[in-house]
């Protein structure tokens, strides 16, 4: 009998095993891999997901203030402000205290904007952004609560250089309306303030030997120079950025206004030109001689060809006061002699020089009270004297140059009861 070899082993099913083991390996490995790449798929769909919800976000809110922006533009139309129709442009009438919306369709999205029928109004601005990867879409919403803002708040601005030559130029302010810083409603050099300030958005300003008694603005790229003798009260600030717009002319029939057959004489003065009517819209194309406005008259005056009066008075102290306000549509205006306003209230006579004015010149010992607004014209000032009355009020110009011995005069009140720019953003918050 064959006997069998307790030492032999039996290898029957070892590769078999080996092989089922690889292949679990193979497939653990294989799932690893799968959810990994799963993972990371996952996590690029995600970030492109949240990056394109944050550009949406973003964007939403840009689109919101170009809603701002246009309801802006419809509340100010013009320098300086006029009387705004605020249902032009496509508004339409208000409904329930709000005009609009007004919706617009923009290449990276759309917005709708409304305000308010206040007085200072409060505009509601909506951004929307589609995001086609989330099927979804954003939405940004801004109130932005406005004001009015004024158009005079310095002694004197340009666009570009003011130059202070020769001697004697001085600058401060005083308050028409504050029994502390006037007599009467006039300039009273007793009763001074330090807000005589004086502004450049793209120039020089050069104090020479003056004397600025307030602050210095000028752009980020601007620069002054003050000789020895010459002073500046306050600071200089390099942060000054205006935009000093276009003037546009009233919608209105403007009236031929002829001078005088006879010129009348009041209070010693021999006028061309009376106008007395408790308000009207006139048009001189030369304008020479002296112009009278009398007490409650509330009158605008078109000039079309150059002008050159000698004297403009205004009558009236307080709240009989005249009103005149002058559009200049020709290239050059020449004042000789003197602007009046009895109550000593800048804002009662008005000048806005319109593109077509390129020059102003004050000669001899002219003194002018009143609001300057002219951006594309050259003001030059040349003379003066000892008189402390050279200019009251305030006067914006392209540029600024004075030759002699001249004192501006700012009339705080002018923040008040002057011109105004238009309106302004005063708070601006997302809801």
């Amino acid at each position: 009998m064959e006997k069998l070899d307790c030492g032999m082993k039996r290898t029957v099913g070892f590769r078999s095993s080996e092989q089922g083991n690889v292949l679990i390996l193979t497939l653990v490995i294989a799932g690893a891999l799968g959810l990994f790449l799963f993972y990371y798929l996952n996590l690029s769909r995600t970030q492109r997901n949240m990056l394109a919800r944050s550009q949406a976000w973003n964007s939403a809110l840009g689109i919101a203030e170009s809603g701002v922006e246009e309801a802006l533009a419809q509340l100010n139309p013009a320098t300086p402000q006029p009387v705004i129709d605020r249902a032009a442009n496509g508004w339409g009438q208000p409904s329930g205290g709000i005009y609009g919306p007004m919706s617009r369709a923009l290449s990276s999205g759309s917005y709708s904007v409304e305000y308010t029928t206040d007085s200072c109004p409060v505009i509601y601005s909506t951004g929307y952004v589609a995001v086609a990867s989330l099927a979804a879409t954003l939405s940004r919403t801004l109130l932005v609560t406005t004001t009015n803002i004024p158009l005079f708040t310095v002694a004197m601005a340009a666009k570009y250089n003011i130059n202070f030559n020769g001697n004697g130029v001085n600058t401060d302010s005083f308050n028409s309306a504050n029994t502390n810083l006037s007599t009467g409603g006039l300039y009273d050099p007793a009763k001074t303030s330090t807000n005589g300030d004086i502004a450049s958005s793209e120039g020089i300003i050069n104090v020479n030997n003056g004397n600025v008694n307030g602050n210095v603005y000028l752009s980020p790229t601007g620069t002054n120079s003050i000789s020895k003798n010459g002073t500046i009260t306050g600071d200089v600030y390099y942060n000054f950025n205006a935009d000093f717009g276009d003037v546009a002319l009233p919608q209105t029939t403007w009236l031929p206004l002829a001078p005088l057959g006879v010129p009348s004489v009041i209070n010693g003065v021999s006028y061309q030109y009376v106008i007395t009517v408790s308000s009207g819209d006139y048009q001189v194309n030369n304008l020479t001689g002296n112009l009278y406005v009398g007490t409650n008259s509330d009158v605008r005056l078109l000039l079309t060809g150059n002008a050159s009066p000698s004297n403009i008075r205004v009558a009236g102290p307080g709240t009989d006061a005249g009103h005149l306000v002058i559009y200049m549509a020709g290239p050059s205006f020449t004042l000789s002699g003197a602007s009046t306003v009895d109550g000593g209230n800048a804002g009662n006579l008005n000048y806005f020089g319109t593109t077509n004015n390129t020059s102003i010149n004050f000669s001899g010992n002219s003194s002018f009270t009143g609001t300057l607004y002219a951006p594309e014209a050259a003001f030059s000032l040349g003379g003066g004297g000892s008189s402390t009355y050279n200019v009251v009020g305030s006067v914006v110009a392209n540029t600024i140059s004075i030759n002699g011995h001249f004192n501006f005069h700012y009339d705080e009140n002018l923040l008040n009861a002057g011109p105004m720019k238009g309106y302004g953003a005063d708070d601006w918050r997302e809801l």
